[in-house]
């Protein structure tokens, strides 16, 4: 086997090992679908955007098979050539659905070396025994004019963290239970009837002082897309180049050490 490769390794029915194997470095970004609450996050934070036109970030490294334009029956994939294992997703999956290995350590580097806070999460238990946890602060808005109570009843069912509820006819969502994701506006898209608007105003109270990289992942979670229009490849995205530079000091230095 040549080095460095890169591979998408099936460990079991439900975990993916999305693995860079390098000389002396090994990371593994695995994937855990049985957690996976389908909200959206990970595709936002990725810093690897290759093609903006119309569509701002439509192509990251990870995302739903159809964002990524690739056949799969996970919810969620990653392209391991556009993937630079920065540990991003990681660090805001509401499902604790990806974890990031560094030689074998559970390790978020962007984290540990200032660039990524930590921030305050409120954890709670699903009825199947995962975890979610809410990392923004914001407010949703459903507007419907549908009149069908199985249709009200299927958009109820889009929500993966059971925040969504019909009465009568008319669909109320538990913001104690809404974490604020992507899932139902996406959802919203396939109901004619049916419309929804998130405001996600700012992340729980973070720690530290972090870098232009979080400024720059910040913007695109809480929704402020026009700031990275423009970008025409991965040489143009200031975050990600940010992101690669971070990286490989930190690499250089443990390769060293």
């Amino acid at each position: 086997m040549s080095l460095p490769s890169k591979k998408a390794i099936q460990v079991d029915e439900n975990t993916v090992n999305y693995e860079y194997k390098m000389l002396n470095h090994v990371m593994s970004l695995v994937y855990h679908e049985d957690k996976c609450v389908e909200c959206g996050f990970c595709h936002r934070v990725c810093p690897i955007t290759v093609s903006i036109y119309d569509e701002v970030l439509k192509r990251t490294a990870i995302g739903t098979p159809k964002e990524m334009g690739i056949e799969s029956d996970k919810k969620i994939v990653v392209d391991t050539e556009k993937c630079v294992w920065c540990g991003s997703c990681t660090w805001i999956c509401p499902g604790y659905t990806l974890e990031l290995f560094i030689n074998g350590e559970k390790k978020l580097n962007l984290v540990e070396n200032g660039s990524l806070p930590e921030f305050e999460e409120e954890v709670r238990t699903l009825e199947n025994g995962n975890k979610v946890r809410k990392v923004v602060e914001g407010s949703i808005t459903i507007t419907s004019t549908e009149k069908d109570t199985k249709v009200l009843d299927a958009f109820c069912d889009e929500c993966a963290v059971s925040a969504m509820e019909r009465k009568g006819k008319e669909i109320e969502v538990d913001r104690d239970k809404c974490i604020l994701c992507f899932k139902c506006t996406e959802a919203a898209e396939n109901y004619d009837n049916i419309s929804v608007e998130v405001h996600r105003d700012r992340f729980k109270n973070i720690k530290g002082d972090p870098s232009s990289v979080w400024d720059g992942i910040m913007l695109r979670v809480l929704g402020k897309e026009g700031k990275v229009k423009g970008i025409m490849s991965r040489s143009q995205n200031k975050l990600a180049d940010a992101v690669m530079r971070l990286m490989g000091k930190e690499f250089e230095e443990e390769e060293e050490a």
